[in-house]
């Protein structure tokens, strides 16, 4: 028999899947995940007896429970980017850019081309005379130019490489199923939470410029499954399972 206390540290990795029409689509690993928690509230009403003059609590109603979950993410992937931006990844494939106008340019100002990982990019003023590229300087990596003279009437062309795009709040309230699978690095078991129901908050903050390793803070509310109200074992809002393998 083990005589070891009744401690617990654990560990483990998390798991989403998109509801789709009530059901969970296919589990997605979320990466790295050094803080996870779980945390339960509750709005409660607090009663006091007036018989003996102590005015002492003698009741609480307990009115709502919520469950909620919060974390902290160091990997990103295309996938748990748009999860935690609320919005949704493209995959853009590398195109022709057709001549596109830009008008007339300024000495010295910096225009946007708007299109990413360009090449073979050639310019045209005027009655389609070529401008030469000692006549501007092009970043073709971020699609951005800065002319070295005014010009009018100018048009560009060229080809973009194949980008992967993120397009940010765009699918606000998207529900996901939570897995985790976890193992008690002390006892050695292994530790399961399932929550039916997580809706992912908005509001975060997505650092641009880091010293370290960049983490990202999500938060989340669990959503009752009201279907297992009268199951005994299940909950409406999940379990938590622990058991020892066999082996």
């Amino acid at each position: 028999m083990s005589n070891k206390p009744d401690l617990i540290s654990l560990q483990g990795e998390l798991f989403l899947a998109k509801m789709i029409n009530g059901q969970p689509a296919a589990l997605l690993p979320i990466g790295n995940t050094p803080e996870l928690q779980l945390q339960i509230t509750s709005e409660s009403t607090d009663h006091f007896e007036s018989k003996t003059g102590m005015r002492a609590k003698d009741a609480v109603l307990r009115k709502q429970t919520g469950v909620s979950v919060s974390g902290t993410l160091e990997e990103v992937t295309k996938e748990n980017l748009a999860m935690v931006l609320s919005g949704k990844t493209l995959e853009i494939p590398e195109a022709t850019i057709t001549e596109t106008a830009l008008g007339a340019v300024k000495i010295g100002e910096m225009i946007d081309l708007g299109i990413r990982n360009l090449s073979d990019v050639a310019f045209k003023g005027p009655a389609d005379a070529e401008i030469t590229s000692d006549k501007y300087t092009l970043d073709a990596v971020f699609g951005t130019v800065i002319f070295n003279e005014a010009v009018t009437d100018v048009k560009w062309s060229g080809k973009s490489g194949a980008i992967t795009r993120t397009i940010i709040a765009t699918n606000l309230g998207e529900e996901y199923r939570f897995f985790f699978k976890g193992v008690d690095t002390y006892q050695g078991d292994k530790v399961a939470v399932t929550l039916w129901r997580l809706e992912l908050s908005p509001e975060t903050e997505f650092d641009l410029i880091h010293e370290d390793f960049a983490s990202y803070s999500f938060e989340g509310e669990c959503l009752a499954d009201i279907t297992k109200a009268n199951d005994a074992e299940l909950s409406i809002f999940g379990h938590i399972e622990r058991f020892a393998v066999t082996t």
